[in-house]
């Protein structure tokens, strides 16, 4: 079989991609062009628009903070520290809803602005820093979920004083042995060390408390007043 090609359909082919490329030049062109136009209209157009948008996406934050704020609270009660990233977002949230309330005092006190009292530069202005603010409140909402949130703290231990000037007399020689006896002994929970005030119970225990860390009886030895 022979096949034959018609330059005429060929031509017209030809021409229809031309067409094709040339529209979409065209279309791209005209995006580029008006589409900063446009943007830049509803500034004029739709302020109402945007001060709602701005309004609800600063509602939407607040309520997202607000329910970190929550979790962080409650790592701080399970004795927990939070994680440099967490405190950077609040504290970048934070400073942003400072400046969104610095702009909502100014639309107020500019309130024939939005009713076309003013001169249209003064409306155009405070629209652009709106939409601005919208823009940066959409890149901070639904990133709050860090991970990780949390971790454990650190026993912080007992920042022993000098024990230079501590005398150990003969009755405190033996609850001295008798306390790190005791400490030893798995059966025992609690234990109580009783006497006259100013006798010295608190160093002692403390001196004892020393003792139980520098021989790893217990990791740590915590003072609580």
């Amino acid at each position: 079989c022979t096949s034959f090609t018609s330059p005429a359909r060929d031509k017209i082919t030809f021409d229809n991609s031309m067409a094709d490329v040339a529209i979409s030049i065209v279309a791209s062109l005209v995006e580029r062009l008006l589409g900063p136009a446009i943007r830049e209209g509803k500034c004029f157009l739709c302020v109402n628009k945007f001060i709602g948008d701005l309004e609800n996406e600063k509602k939407e934050l607040v309520i997202e903070r607000d329910n970190l704020l929550d979790r962080v609270e409650q790592a701080k009660h399970r004795t927990e520290e939070i994680e440099k990233p967490v405190e950077m977002w609040l504290n970048d949230v934070k400073n942003l809803l400072e400046q969104v309330e610095d702009l909502e005092q100014m639309m107020r006190a500019n309130t024939s602005c939005f009713q076309g009292q003013c001169p249209t530069w003064k409306r155009y202005r405070l629209c652009k820093q709106i939409v601005k603010k919208i823009e940066l409140i959409g890149k901070f909402k639904g990133k709050s979920n860090i991970q990780p949130f949390s971790h454990r703290a650190p026993l912080p231990g007992i920042q022993y004083p000098s024990s230079e000037n501590f005398i150990y007399f003969e009755s405190t020689k033996v609850a001295n042995s008798e306390l790190l006896e005791a400490l030893q002994d798995d059966d025992i929970y609690m234990i109580g060390v009783y006497g006259m005030g100013g006798t010295g119970k608190t160093t002692l225990v403390t001196e004892v408390a020393k003792k139980v860390e520098a021989s790893k009886i217990f990791d740590k030895a915590i003072l609580v007043t």
